[in-house]
C-alpha cells in the first residue's frame, strides 16, 4: 500500500493561485456537453465559434462547470488554432493554473530554460501562456484581467 508523504515545498519564484481547468480535444462538442452535464452535473458557462476568433481564439469550444473546477471541451486547441504545433489528437490537451501575471511567470519560466508551446498572448478576457513540462505535457498560465 502507498504512503503519503508530505515533502518541504521547493522554492520557486512562481507561485500559482489555483488549480482552473481541464481541457479536453474531442470529435463531437454536443456529444461531450451532453455526456458531462447527464453523468457529472456540468454546467455549460461559456460557448465559442471558431468562426468568432482569429488566431488562438479561432476555436470552437464549450466551458462547464464540474463541481469546483472548469472543463474546456475544443474541437482543438488554442496553439494548435495559432499554428505553434502540428494537428494534436483528441484526448487530453492542457490542464491550466491561475496566476497573478502572465508576462512575469513567463518570464521566470523562460530565464529557467522552460520550452514554450505559445508566448503569452490574450485570450477574449485573459492572458494566456503554455508551456512543456518534463514529459512533454502542456500547462496553461491563465492572468484573468
Amino acid at each position: 500500500m502507498a504512503r503519503l508523504l508530505t515533502l518541504p515545498r521547493v522554492p520557486s519564484r512562481m507561485h500559482p493561485e489555483s488549480f482552473f481547468h481541464v481541457a479536453l480535444k474531442v470529435p463531437d462538442l454536443d456529444a461531450a456537453e451532453a455526456f458531462y452535464r447527464e453523468h457529472f452535473g456540468a454546467a455549460v458557462i461559456e460557448r465559442g465559434d471558431a468562426a468568432d476568433g482569429e488566431g488562438a481564439t479561432a476555436v470552437t469550444h464549450v466551458a462547464m462547470q464540474v463541481a469546483d473546477k472548469r472543463l474546456y471541451c475544443f474541437d482543438r486547441a488554442p496553439y494548435e488554432a495559432a499554428g505553434h504545433v502540428e494537428d494534436v489528437p483528441v484526448g487530453f490537451l492542457h490542464f491550466g493554473f491561475v496566476v497573478e501575471d502572465v508576462a512575469a511567470a513567463s518570464e521566470e519560466l523562460a530565464a529557467d530554460g522552460v520550452a514554450f508551446v505559445m508566448e503569452p498572448t490574450d485570450f477574449s478576457d485573459l492572458r494566456i501562456a503554455f508551456v512543456r513540462d518534463p514529459a512533454g505535457n502542456i500547462v496553461e498560465l491563465i492572468e484573468h484581467r
